[in-house]
C-alpha cells in the first residue's frame, strides 16, 4: 500500500532551499536599500542647492549653505550664523577637502569662492551617484571613483 505525502528528508531538502533563496534576497534587499537611500540624499541635497540658487537670483538676496559631516543647513543672508531657514539631518556622513563646508551663493545665484564637491561616504558605496560637484554657475551630480579622495576630478559627473 502506498501512502501520499512527503518525507523527512524531502521536506528538510526544501526548506534548506528556501533558506538560502531567503538569506540572498535578504542581503540584495540590504544593498538595495542603501544604494536608494545615498542616492536619495545626493538628490535632496542638489534640489535643496538649486532651490536656495534660485531663491538668491529671484530675490536678489545672498544665502548661505553649511554642510557639515552630518548636517546640512540654509541661511537666509550671506553669513552662517542665527537660526538656519533649513536644516536636515543626513543618514549617510559627507566629506569634502575642507569640513564644514560652507557655499555662497551671491545674488546673482553664482557660488562665490572656488569649485568643489561633496561626497557620500563611503567611497565604495553601491549607489549610482554619491557626489555634488559645484561650480561657479552650475552644480552636478556624479560618482566617485572607488577609494578616491573627494574632489572634482575624481567625479564622474552624470
Amino acid at each position: 500500500m502506498r501512502q501520499k505525502g512527503f518525507s523527512l528528508v524531502e521536506l528538510i531538502l526544501v526548506i534548506g532551499i528556501l533558506g538560502i533563496l531567503l538569506s540572498i534576497v535578504t542581503l540584495q534587499f540590504n544593498q538595495y536599500t542603501k544604494k536608494s537611500v545615498i542616492e536619495g540624499q545626493v538628490r535632496t541635497m542638489y534640489t535643496d542647492l538649486m532651490t536656495v540658487r534660485s531663491q538668491a537670483l529671484f530675490e536678489k538676496r545672498d544665502r548661505t549653505v553649511t554642510v557639515t559631516a552630518t548636517t546640512f543647513s540654509v541661511y537666509s543672508s550671506n553669513l552662517a550664523t542665527g537660526t538656519p531657514v533649513l536644516q536636515r539631518a543626513l543618514k549617510y556622513s559627507v566629506t569634502n577637502s575642507s569640513m564644514p563646508y560652507t557655499v555662497k551663493f551671491n545674488s546673482r545665484g553664482v557660488i562665490d569662492g572656488v569649485n568643489a564637491s561633496i561626497c557620500i561616504e563611503p567611497s565604495d558605496n553601491p549607489a549610482a551617484i554619491d557626489s555634488l560637484v559645484l561650480f561657479t554657475t552650475r552644480i552636478q551630480m556624479g560618482k566617485r571613483n572607488a577609494g578616491a579622495t573627494c574632489i572634482a576630478e575624481n567625479i564622474t559627473t552624470k
